[in-house]
């Protein structure tokens, strides 16, 4: 992986934003005092690829600013990358990844989560975060981050590092493919132990098939004698049915019988009353031919004055045309009288109610005011419950800014007071007792200051809460305060419309109203009104009175015609008797002959019908039970049946056997082909296990990071020191003949051979180093993962004059084994020793980066 450019904005101390173009040199010095950001940069790097750094979530987010975002740009294996990493305050973080394209533009590589992208990232690179620090990263206080590891572990990342994952995966796919195989024979041992326990009942089914046969003989048997008795029970079921159909039918006919003489009776008793009402008509006969005359010469009369009520009607005709005029001019004066009349009461109604309108709009008017000073009230209480909002969103963005500085002062004074020796924990550099103690003491006081205003901003929060609940409370007070203040103002408008129109419509009134009612009343008592049509009238009732009609003559003699006029249907109905009652008289006599006839026949059908129903009683006395040999007969074939199903189960139990003896010997078959695969996958598993190949594959590797690593020291060293990496060990039970798996590393110098345990300070790094630079070199040479950067943080601390100088010889001379190499520190004295350097300031506004 080579750098290209990182972009930083803020994140850590970078607040503003910063790019670092990594394009313009191959080796180069990052400077900077302490806390100017300097291992910001390589957190950056980290952050971006990973999301892991000295700081995680929230916690790398510059106090400054709300949202932390990196960008890193990037070489590997001919392909040009950039991941860009955003983590907004209190959200989640957002995660893309890009490869540039031929024509230079971006083709997206980011998965659908930010978990799968960081999978991707990793395959590509074929890299984590802790084998990519170990193998190529000299952080800050994690030089010996591969050395300090327990030697099970070092192991496990060397195996990382030389890309031996893929014989894990191979070993976890063969444990699969043997789990799978293992299920299989537990599935056909499942399957062989039902066969053999089917096997085993092969004497039972036999003698129970037997024992079915059997019994389904005798049932059969059973079945074929009641059949017989079935049918002969039924055959004397249907003698009695046709007896019980003759009953049936001389009942039918019998009640036909009785309703027939019943029907002719009842038509002998309409013709004997329509006789009796013909004899009355008859006995009449001499009154109703008389009245008839009297009709007759009221009909005569009538006619006469008909025609003179012709003249009359013409002149009635011509009184109709005044009257109605003189009528329709009455209607609408007295229309518009009863009008006014109502509206002059209504207005004397309203206006009786003024005072007690004008009552109502004074009080609406003093609880208006009392609204509108209640209104003022809430604005003034809500305006205090804003101002207490704004003091307690400040306390809350605060506190948590302050905790986050006072957990990182105390996490610095534990490091001071837990490290012994003379550099600083912090920084490296040689730091005194009294510097310690004066250090932990300022850190001591800044964390007791911002604890201070962190409790304060505790105990004022409690306060506004109590605050806030007392104005809520009071503000509770004002809920329906709008409502009612609108509801009020309505009703105000509603009085004050309701008096001005009450006002307008009396003056209305008096003005052109009350002259009106008073003139129509007049014309209405003195009949002014309509006074040509009044004389036309006077003048037809004039020449009325010369034609001689009697109009009251004229009804009686319509009266008496009327009255009369029924004698015609009276006559009508008298001829009619005369005429029907001969033959009314003989069908009364056929139907009396009739009906004597029919009782006769009725008595001999009673008879036969009687003797029937007897005969039958008697039958059905001596008749079987069929219903209960049906069902007796039912269950025999019921239980025939079942013995059926049963004995066609036992019979397919019993030819199942030789299937089933044929389906052990080919699943016994089967499960020696899958045992077979499980040995040999077991082999397998033991073979890419970290035991077989890939240590066979380090055990080959480390002679070559061995040889790099003593070449390195050498230099360091002066010859003095050099290195063996110890792969197997005995046990401490002496009892066992085999050796364990572990990575130790052996230190030979002037005073002998020694543990990498064993070193502190400058010979400790001195090591860390020259095994950093093999294992790159050694992966570099491999088709696994290349890691073509190096870079040193503050390495330099811990060496005396010539170790520098060593060390500054030793990365001249693998410098053309790294596309870049970057060395951090804080060392006025090293700076010239590198052809270019980063310069890293801290300000007002976070650190900046200058190419020098």
């Amino acid at each position: 992986m080579i750098p290209i450019k990182l972009t930083l904005s803020g994140f850590l101390s970078y607040q503003e934003p910063q790019e670092i173009d990594f394009s313009g040199f191959n080796l180069a010095c990052i400077s900077g005092g302490n806390g100017a950001g300097k291992s910001s940069l390589l957190d950056g790097i980290t952050w971006a690829l990973f999301g892991q750094a000295r700081k995680r979530d929230d916690a790398i987010i510059n106090l400054s600013g709300d949202t932390a975002e990196v960008s890193f740009t990037f070489m590997y294996e001919g392909n040009c990358y950039r991941v860009t990493r955003v983590k907004p305050r209190g959200k989640t973080t957002v995660l893309e990844f890009h490869i540039q394209a031929p024509d230079d533009t971006w083709k997206v590589l980011t998965e659908r989560s930010m978990r799968a992208t960081e999978a991707r990232i990793e395959e590509i690179l074929r890299l984590d975060y802790e084998t990519f620090v170990n193998a190529s990263f000299f952080l800050q206080g994690k030089a010996d981050q591969f050395t300090q590891q327990r030697p099970a572990d070092r192991k496990r990342i060397l195996s990382s590092i030389l890309g031996l994952e893929i014989w894990e995966a191979y070993r976890k796919t063969t444990a699969e493919q043997r789990k799978l195989s293992e299920n299989q024979i537990a599935a056909l041992d499942g399957r062989l132990q039902e066969i053999n326990t089917e096997l085993a009942e092969k004497d039972q089914r036999l003698e129970r098939l037997k024992a079915l046969e059997d019994q389904l003989k005798t049932i059969s048997e059973t079945v074929s004698t009641q059949s017989k008795l079935l049918g002969e029970l039924r055959q004397q079921a249907s003698l009695l049915n046709e007896r019980q159909q003759l009953v049936d039918t001389l009942s039918t006919q019998l009640e036909r019988a009785q309703q027939a003489n019943t029907a002719q009776q009842d038509r002998l008793a309409e013709r004997q009353a329509e006789k009796s009402a013909f004899d009355e008509l008859m006995a009449q006969a001499k009154k109703i031919e008389q009245r008839h005359k009297k009709w007759e010469q009221a009909k005569i009369n009538l006619a006469e004055w008909d025609q003179t009520s012709e003249q009359f009607n013409q002149f009635e005709k011509e009184r109709h045309k005044p009257l109605t005029e003189i009528e329709t001019a009455r209607t609408r004066l007295e229309t518009e009288r009863d009008g006014l009349l109502q509206k002059k009461a209504e207005l004397d109604e309203q206006l009786a109610e003024e005072k007690i309108l004008n009552a109502q709009h004074g009080e609406l008017q003093i609880e208006l005011k009392k609204l509108n000073a209640s209104m003022e009230e809430r604005a003034e209480l809500e305006k205090a419950r804003q101002l207490v909002f704004e003091q307690q969103a400040e306390a809350k963005a605060e506190n948590p800014l302050l905790k986050a500085e006072m957990e990182e002062l105390v996490g610095r004074i534990e490091q001071l007071d837990s490290t012994e020796g003379a550099d600083c924990p912090l920084c490296g550099q040689p730091l005194s007792p009294e510097e310690r103690e004066r250090l932990i003491a300022e850190l001591k006081a800044e964390g007791k200051e911002k604890g201070d205003k962190y409790r304060a901003n505790v105990d004022m929060l409690k306060e506004v809460t109590s605050q806030v609940e007392a104005l809520d409370k009071q503000l509770g007070g004002f809920k329906d305060l709008d409502n009612s203040l609108r509801e009020q103002t309505r009703l105000l408008d509603q009085l004050s419309d309701q008096l001005t129109n009450l006002e307008k419509r009396s003056k209305q009134w008096g003005k052109s109203e009350a002259p009106k009612l008073k003139k129509i009343i007049t014309t209405l008592e003195k009949r002014d009104f309509a006074k040509q049509f009044r004389k036309t009238l006077a003048k037809i009732d004039a020449e009325l009175k010369e034609i001689g009609y009697d109009a009251t003559s004229h009804d009686a003699a319509r009266e008496q015609e009327v009255e009369l006029s029924s004698a015609v249907g009276e006559l009508r109905k008298l001829e009619n008797a005369r005429a029907t009652l001969a033959p009314l008289e003989r069908e009364i006599k056929e139907l009396e002959k009739q009906i004597t006839k029919d009782q006769k026949n009725l008595a001999e059908q009673d008879e036969a019908h009687t003797k029937a129903v007897a005969v039958l009683a008697a039958a059905q006395a001596e008749a079987p039970d069929t219903l209960a040999a049906e069902r007796k007969m039912l269950e025999l074939q019921e239980q025939e049946n079942k013995v059926r199903m049963e004995l066609g189960m036992a019979q397919q139990n019993v030819s199942v056997l030789d299937t089933l003896s044929q389906r052990k010997q080919e699943i016994e078959a089967e499960r020696e082909e899958f045992a077979k695969q499980i040995g040999d996958y077991r082999q397998l598993e033991r073979a890419f296990g970290k035991d077989g190949v890939p240590a066979m594959l380090i055990e080959q590797a480390l002679p070559q990071i061995e040889s790099k690593a003593n070449e390195v020291l050498e230099r360091l060293s002066g010859g003095s020191m050099s290195i063996r990496f110890i792969t197997q060990q005995a046990y401490k039970d002496s009892k066992r003949e085999d050796l364990r798996e572990t990575l130790e590393i052996q230190i030979s110098d002037n005073a002998g051979i020694r543990d990498y345990e064993m070193y502190s300070g400058g010979e400790a790094f001195r090591i860390n180093f020259a095994i950093r630079l093999a294992l790159s070199e050694v992966l570099a040479q491999r088709a696994g993962a290349r890691l073509q950067t190096l870079v040193i943080d503050e390495g330099f601390g811990s060496q005396d004059e010539i170790g520098r100088q060593r060390l500054v010889e030793a990365i001249n001379l693998v410098k053309t084994d790294f596309e870049k190499i970057l060395v951090i520190t804080h060392i006025e004295a090293l700076k010239d020793a590198f052809p270019n350097r980063l310069e890293i300031r801290k300000t007002d506004h976070g650190s900046v980066v200058e190419v020098i």
